[in-house]
């Protein structure tokens, strides 16, 4: 029997997609309708979802009040220190994500060179379990000569990357750069539309954590 997950504030489903290929039956949570979601889903508040029966959870609260990208931060209302203490008096194993600069506890991070992706994309990763943190290789190439995409916004490319490339003598644009295809293949999604997907993380997180979870269960 696959053991079960529960992904809080799951939106389309990156992490969903990662637990279950890393072996779980999983069952997605979040406030808002989620039509491409493709497991189990429940509408509803995280804060107020039943965590029993669940063998582990990852949630990944709203990340505006800490988000560089966020203008006015002081407009949004942090929840990882009450997701923290909903989990924590639920007892079991569990996972927070959030942007770099959210307040969490002796994080990892991962991003998308760690796993051949191209993109960048580096989030922090807080687990009351020992979850290790793989080496932060210098990333193949940038944004700006073209190997990697942001996956963020409407689809267009950010002013500083245009102006570093006028500097350099690079051509403003790269070639399908903005396309939804090239952004479905940087993240390892091929399901969801742009405006759902710049808010994923990429499977491929998720799945590496919920092994190396699987991983040290057995062993013990």
């Amino acid at each position: 029997m696959r053991p079960r997950a529960l992904d809080l504030f799951c939106g389309g489903g990156g992490v969903s997609m990662g637990l279950h290929r890393a072996g779980f039956d999983v069952t997605g949570v979040d406030l808002h309708p989620q039509p491409n979601y493709p497991f189990e889903f429940i509408q509803g508040d995280a804060l107020k979802t039943d965590l029993d029966g669940y063998d582990f959870v990852c949630a990944s609260p709203p990340c505006q009040a800490h988000s560089a990208a966020t203008r006015n931060k002081s407009s949004h209302r942090s929840l990882i220190h009450a997701v923290r203490e909903k989990l924590r008096a639920w007892g079991g194993p569990y996972v927070i994500e959030n942007v770099v600069g959210a307040p969490l506890l002796k994080p990892i991070t991962l991003c998308g060179a760690m796993f051949g992706l191209a993109v960048v994309r580096h989030r922090l990763f807080e687990a009351n379990w020992a979850l290790p943190q793989p080496p932060h290789r210098k990333h193949p190439g940038s944004i700006v000569t073209g190997e990697f995409v942001t996956v963020a916004g409407n689809g267009g490319v950010p002013a500083w990357t245009l102006k570093e490339r006028e500097r350099r003598g690079l051509p403003r644009h790269v070639p399908g750069e903005m396309s939804l295809g090239r952004w479905q293949a940087a993240m390892g999604i091929d399901w969801l539309p742009r405006t759902t997907l710049v808010q994923a993380i990429p499977p491929a997180y998720s799945e590496w954590i919920g092994r190396q979870f699987l991983a040290q269960r057995e062993a013990a």
